[in-house]
């Protein structure tokens, strides 16, 4: 059920960044500020998830995770209105659904995972963001080919709502842990993210996380963009190319947890990763139109693989690490500065387009900086990440 609530979560953010070339026209904006738009949905998902902790307390990770996609749903309906007042509040209401649902499932996975299998069980669930990434990237181009974009985000808001459906015959057994009327508590919200800065690993984690995520969204946010805007490349034959990018992600989010279980730690698996999607992105930065399909799929699934493909082990070491019953309320901190990336990743990029007027230099960059921070924690981690 989880696995089914981030694929429909993902299917939901990753839609945006596709079928906005194809919008931009219809809404009136350059197709480069479609970044400007995912950074919106990470400012209100960063904003939410650090709530995370008190709507699962309160009404249960389930109930919590039902709003959240009825928030999207409605998000969707408004952008589909290409009315740019309400194209901007429905990416707002789309990152406040989407922020808290991976805190509450983890919430639910961390007292239902016994803790030699939390790095392969949370990228399991994790592997949901790029199969929704996939799905996007392989049915989108084609439907808005067919019915308009606006029709696709009208479908996808059903998708959602329906997925809701899902849940309702297990929220008495997983919701069974929380506390009607709770008040809500802006304290524990700061101490929560105060945790995270005081505690050395899960200091180093947000950092990471922080700088992969600046990546990842660059990468999901811009890949169609630049493929048919730089490389030439059909809109539709740019899709697959996205899809493959994630689909190789699906495959390295279980393999690097099961590595992170049982051979080296999370926090080295991590920074391997790191180093990895910073010289892809440095690759990227240098394809040009001669290069054959082969080789641009070839090098987008190694992009993904890393960039893509972090997200479990990540999420697992901050479970491990949070306090007994903290869980929700402490992977909702950690992910603000997650989400922090992902907020400011696709605006600098967006600016770095604008001013050079270069999709490359804009990659080139993005990877040099997440070198340094991968190359760092590379050479400094030995042990686990709370040591």
């Amino acid at each position: 059920m989880m696995l089914a609530l981030t694929v429909v979560t993902s299917l939901v953010t990753n839609s945006i960044p596709i079928f906005g070339p194809v919008a931009a026209d219809s809404i009136g904006f350059s197709a480069v500020y479609v970044g400007y738009v995912t950074s919106i949905v990470y400012i209100s998902g960063m904003l939410s998830a650090i709530a995370a902790g008190n709507l699962v307390a309160r009404h249960g990770a389930i109930r919590t995770c039902q709003a959240g996609l009825v928030l999207c749903a409605i998000g969707l309906a408004l952008i589909a209105t290409a009315f740019m007042p309400l194209v901007v509040l429905g990416a707002v209401l789309i990152g406040l659904g989407y922020g808290p649902i991976s805190p509450a499932s983890s919430h639910i996975l961390a007292k239902t995972t016994p803790p030699d299998r939390m790095a392969v069980t949370f990228s399991v669930r994790q592997t949901g963001v790029p199969l929704g990434g996939f799905l996007a990237g392989l049915l989108i181009p084609t439907l808005v080919l067919f019915v308009g974009w606006q029709v696709n985000t009208l479908l996808i808001a059903l998708a959602t709502l329906a997925c809701i459906l899902t849940t309702t015959s297990l929220r008495e057994a997983l919701d069974c842990d929380r506390t009607p009327g709770k008040p809500f508590s802006v304290r524990k919200i700061v101490a929560s993210i105060r945790f995270v800065i005081s505690h050395a690993g899960l200091r180093r984690l947000a950092l990471m996380s922080f700088a992969f995520c600046t990546v990842q969204l660059t990468l999901t946010t811009y890949l169609v963009a630049y493929l048919t805007g730089y490389l030439a490349m059909p809109f539709v034959l740019a899709g697959f190319v996205l899809a493959a990018t994630q689909l190789a992600s699906v495959v390295a989010r279980i393999l690097w947890g099961w590595v992170a279980d049982r051979f080296i730690s999370s926090n080295l698996m991590l920074a391997i990763l790191g180093v990895v999607m910073s010289l892809a992105s440095i690759a990227t930065a240098l394809m040009t139109p001669q290069w054959s399909l082969a080789a641009v799929v070839a090098l987008m699934m190694v992009f993904g693989s890393a960039a893509i493909g972090w997200n479990g082990v990540y999420m697992a070491e901050v479970a491990r690490i949070a306090p007994p019953g903290t869980t929700a309320a402490t992977t909702g901190a950690s992910l603000f500065f997650a989400y922090l990336g992902g907020m400011v990743g696709p605006a600098v990029f967006a600016s770095i387009v604008v001013a050079t007027g270069s999709y490359p230099t804009g990659f080139a960059l993005f990877g040099v900086a997440t070198l340094v921070i991968s190359a760092s924690a590379l050479m400094r981690r030995k042990g686990p990440a709370n040591s």
